[in-house]
């Protein structure tokens, strides 16, 4: 029992200890903070505060006394590199605690003897001076070459006169390879550069050192990996022929077209670092493959339409070539009604098979069952379709397809058989840099569908269709950005009691007009329904800014209606207008959107306003 007890007492020491030594490095774990000033070129100020913010958030100055003098001179070195850099090379950075500098003995003893809930505040003075200028801009040939760079000066970011900016310098030798790469030079290399800097004269001399080699050719592709492809089906894809001469795009579209299977987890590919006897530069590509099987669940809501869920099961390889299979199931207005009674559903299918007969030509097969319940009509319908989508080039791509259609469809107290043969087609140009998430460019898609009746006097009629949008990157660096949105379709010489319901057009809802019930901002009868248009015309306008790393919020205004005619009359029926605000939170597969919107000119029957949630932009 009395070993016991010494044991206790011990044990308690050691608590006690532990307990007064946690209590003095706490006591002695002090913070710091940074206040800049400057004194001459402003325009470094936003930057020198981004450094400081940065360097807080990696490395906070904490610590005891030493600490954080030694943090506050590294913050110091940092920002004197940092101004350099950007060519104020007779900068002076003074910082200080308390009046005294922080290279003085005194500094550390004021911090020592600062009170315990001080937060330590380090000035800093930063006095830019005057900004170098580049003098002159030299490229020669590495070694002994005699021969002259034929470089395009113009083309070049740096020039006489500029300012000594390292980025920029950096930015300029890369841009002298990219020129010397486009005309077959796979092997140009920079050697060091020269920068002379004159302090007397504040002005720097570039020399950049540039050995050419010799000009090279598409060589063989070497594929390593992937355990699931047919490696001799991705030579097909490969597009350019061995021999040809070289050419840097090319490598890239190789990337694009191994990326585009969507079978890869990683593409990487890497020139080899020299030739072959013939001039011929090899090219390996190394690929990891992705889950050929993967499942997916949604959901989304909108507050005329109520809840919808989806599902889906995909196939990504299914005979070893990147052919596809999905199948996918749908039931939409869930909540809105008797829940068999006033749900829609869909069931799916659709296989892929890429490069059909031709390279960069898919073949794509699409079968679907649907029930689709809205306030215009009611439709039970089962849809086939065959065709081909091909890729021209990067911003060009086509599709058409042979397509069926047997549906029978409930409308204004009439339910009317159809069986419908089409040609569903459309040539889409693509210059905007994203197709999830795009911050610049533009995209046009023109669609025409012929269709033919077989079973009401072979009816004939068209539906075409012209959608513009347009995104402009306010900032520079695609956080703020102003996107657009146009659209026009009509269905010349038909008549809308003729064409299916379905087939007609409609506005307003989450994808058109936000703030009106889907398929209400057009023509409806003395009961409020919707009967559909032969034309429609809409338009939006967003304003959409990220905010930190993952959120994001858009301010928009839709326009738009459906009209009873080929040519919108304006005046008799004015397009709906619809404003709100959204939310976005940004995933890797694209950002997840909540939007509210208020109709501005609503009409009776109208709701006072909508709710949206789904995943992707509205455009």
């Amino acid at each position: 029992m009395q070993r016991r007890t010494r044991l206790d007492n011990i044990w308690r020491c050691l608590v006690v200890s532990a307990a007064m030594v946690l209590a003095a490095q706490a006591a002695h774990a002090r913070k710091a903070e940074i206040t800049l000033s400057i004194v001459g070129d402003q325009r470094m100020a936003a930057e020198l505060q981004g450094l400081i913010d940065a360097l807080d958030k990696d490395t906070p100055l904490s610590g005891d006394a030493l600490s954080l003098l030694q943090g506050a001179q590294a913050r110091r070195a940092r920002l004197e590199t940092a101004l350099r850099s950007r060519g104020f090379y007779d900068a002076e950075v003074h910082t200080t605690y308390s009046g005294r500098t922080i290279d003085e003995p005194e500094a550390l003893d004021a911090i020592a003897v600062a009170p315990a809930s001080e937060t330590i505040n380090f000035a800093v003075l930063i006095q830019t001076g005057s900004r170098y200028r580049v003098a002159t801009l030299a490229i020669r040939p590495a070694g002994q070459a005699t021969t002259s760079l034929a470089i395009d000066l113009d083309q070049l970011s740096l020039k006489v006169g500029s300012p000594a900016d390292a980025a920029e310098i950096l930015k300029t030798e890369q841009q002298i390879l990219e020129q010397l790469r486009e005309r077959g030079h796979a092997l140009a290399a920079a050697r060091p550069r020269e920068v002379v800097i004159d302090y007397a004269v504040k002005e720097a001399y570039v020399t950049y050192v540039i050995e050419e080699g010799p000009l090279a050719s598409m060589g063989p592709v070497r594929f390593s990996g992937t355990q699931e492809i047919d490696t001799k089906y991705l030579q097909r894809r490969v597009p350019f022929s061995q021999g040809e001469p070289y050419r840097p795009g090319r490598v890239n579209e190789l990337r694009d077209r191994m990326t585009s299977l969507g079978v890869f987890n990683s593409v990487r590919v890497t020139p080899a670092s020299q030739l072959e006897a013939d001039g011929r530069l090899p090219i390996d590509v190394e690929l990891r493959d992705r889950a050929q099987r993967s499942v997916g669940f949604g959901v989304a809501y909108e507050t005329q339409l109520g809840f919808s869920v989806n599902a889906y099961w995909l196939h990504r390889n299914l005979f070893g070539q990147a052919e596809s299979l999905r199948l996918a199931t749908e039931m939409n207005r869930i909540g809105q009604g008797a829940f068999f009674q006033d749900s829609g559903y869909a069931f799916k299918a659709d296989f892929r098979k890429p490069d059909w007969w031709l390279p960069q030509q898919d073949a794509v097969a699409q079968a679907q069952v649907v029930r689709e319940v809205f306030d215009a009509y009611r439709r039970k319908a089962v849809v086939g379709s065959f065709g081909f989508e091909r890729t021209f080039s990067p911003h060009w791509r086509a599709k058409v397809s042979l397509a069926g259609d047997y549906s029978e469809i409930e409308a204004h107290g009439t339910t009317r058989t159809f069986a419908l043969v089409g040609l569903p087609m459309s040539v889409t140009l693509d210059r905007a840099n994203s197709a999830v998430e795009p911050t610049k460019g533009y995209r046009f898609t023109l669609a025409a569908a012929p269709y033919m009746d077989a079973k009401n006097q072979n009816d004939v009629f068209s539906i075409l269709r012209l959608t513009g949008a347009g995104y402009l990157d306010i900032s520079g660096n695609g956080r703020s950005v102003l996107a657009g949105r146009a659209s026009y379709g009509m269905i010349p010489g038909a008549s809308t009691s003729l064409t299916p319901p379905d087939k007609l057009f409609y506005a307003g809802g989450g994808g058109s007009v936000r703030g009106f019930a889907y398929q209400s901002a057009g023509p409806r009868d003395a009961f409020n329904t919707p009967i559909g248009g032969a034309s429609v015309v809409e338009g939006s306008l967003e304003f959409r800014q990220r905010i930190g790393q993952s959120f994001g919020a858009v301010a928009f205004v839709d326009a738009g209606s459906a009209y009873l005619d080929v040519w919108p009359d304006f005046a008799s029926l004015p397009p709906r207008v619809g404003a709100g605000v959204g939310l976005r939170y940004y995933t890797g597969f694209g950002p997840a959107r909540l939007d509210v919107a208020v109709p501005l000119n609503r009409r009776s029957g109208d709701a006072p306003f909508g709710i949206y949630v789904s995943l992707g932009q509205a455009f």
